[in-house]
């Protein structure tokens, strides 16, 4: 056998070198392996080692699709924040020194045109302060992190958010309105200091006073101008006992909403066209029901990980908003689908509303349990809308 002749690499054009690195940096989100043990983002993170042109290639890639599962997470991507503005400040000082509008600086890179979709899983009250960045006695250490990390969510047009994450986009929010020029005699912005158009929610909902913000100008504004709220999933869907007691005998599943839904200020939503919520297309029959919260190992299989598609329901604003407005309260109930197959959507009509229920194309491999959830993989590959 003639050996393979090899073509260098450095010969290649350096249009196609960009194109190949921009390629190879796309992340890896339908991996089979779980982010927390093998990031998604390893090979733009790697590329970025190469050089600094292969950096700036490879930065849109990795920035497009924002992953903020942990507060050091959170707290990593502010300072990057904080890092960029001290870089840009640098870069406009030599500028005015020099006077050539050209001066380079190889570290400085706008974040904020290239983040179109963000998750952030916060706590109640998260610190999103970087670890020594301020000084211990720097006061308004909180408020210029926040003003970082408000760039960002200003400018994307999905956001996720666990539900305790709200008040930290309440805080957001609030310095996004402060800091717009354009407002009338009502505090109102035309338009609203934000792109944000999808919102996702995910994890437990029972964070006291979630809807609190509204009582703000901007919170109120907000809300308005979604127009897709999405849910991931929470634990006591996937385990409760109606969920699969319908598929038992191989029928299709109903769909028992979330209680807390019947507490969302739906009208606030003026703009909302669509809610959808994602679950895992489980096959019947199951041998064991879920009876006791401390006993999964009727689903065991299910909790170590599997390969399940993605199902996706999608419910009409209107619909939500009729049954909030009428007070329907047993209601809150989607009838099974039949005829359910990969890459096809169902539909069925309910009170003159189309609801419809989406199979993914592909599996996808992910866990659910009450400890550990991969419902950002679902999120990141864009089955949630």
């Amino acid at each position: 056998m003639e050996p393979i002749s090899q073509f260098p690499f450095s010969k290649l054009p350096n249009e196609l070198i960009l194109l190949i690195f921009k390629y190879a940096a796309q992340p890896t989100f339908d991996q089979d392996e779980r982010y927390k043990s093998k990031s998604p983002y390893s090979p733009a993170l790697t590329l970025c080692l190469v050089s600094k042109l292969a950096r700036r290639a490879v930065l849109p890639e990795l920035l497009h699709t924002v992953l903020l599962p942990k507060s050091d997470n959170l707290k990593m991507f502010v300072r990057a924040l904080l890092m960029q503005k001290q870089y840009e400040e640098i870069r406009n000082n030599l500028q005015l020194n020099c006077g050539d509008d050209q001066t380079p600086n190889d570290l400085y890179f706008k974040y904020t045109p290239h983040v179109h979709k963000i998750w952030i899983d916060a706590c109640y009250d998260e610190n999103i302060v970087p670890d020594d960045f301020f000084p211990p006695d720097y006061a308004p250490a909180r408020q210029v992190a926040t003003s970082a990390l408000n760039t960002v969510l200003s400018t994307v047009q999905s956001v996720a958010l666990s539900w305790e994450g709200l008040k930290l986009l309440s805080e957001c929010l609030e310095h996004a309105w402060k800091s717009g020029t354009d407002t009338n005699a009502n505090d109102q912005h035309f338009p609203p200091p934000w792109n944000t158009r999808t919102l996702t929610m995910f994890g437990w909902s029972c964070c006291q006073g979630m809807w609190k913000f509204l009582d703000t100008p901007q919170g109120s504004a907000f809300l308005s101008s979604i127009s897709h709220l999405t849910f991931g999933s929470e634990d006591n869907i996937i385990f409760d006992d109606r969920f699969f007691d319908p598929m038992d005998g191989g029928s299709p599943r109903d769909y028992h909403l979330p209680s807390w839904m019947k507490r969302i200020p739906w009208l606030s939503f003026e703009n909302l066209q669509t809610f959808s919520i994602s679950y895992p297309h489980l096959k019947p029959p199951f041998v064991i029901r879920y009876k006791d919260w401390d006993d999964f190992e009727g689903f065991s299989r299910y909790k170590r990980g599997g390969s399940n598609h993605v199902e996706l329901l999608m419910l009409p604003a209107a619909l939500l908003k009729n049954y909030y407005f009428r007070n329907i309260y047993d209601s809150w109930l989607i009838k099974g689908f039949t005829g359910v197959e990969p890459g096809k959507t169902c539909i069925q009509i309910m009170e003159k509303e189309r609801v419809s229920l989406k199979l993914s194309h592909f599996p996808v491999q992910f866990w659910q349990d009450p400890d550990n959830s991969d419902w950002e993989k679902v999120w990141a590959l864009g089955l949630h809308v």
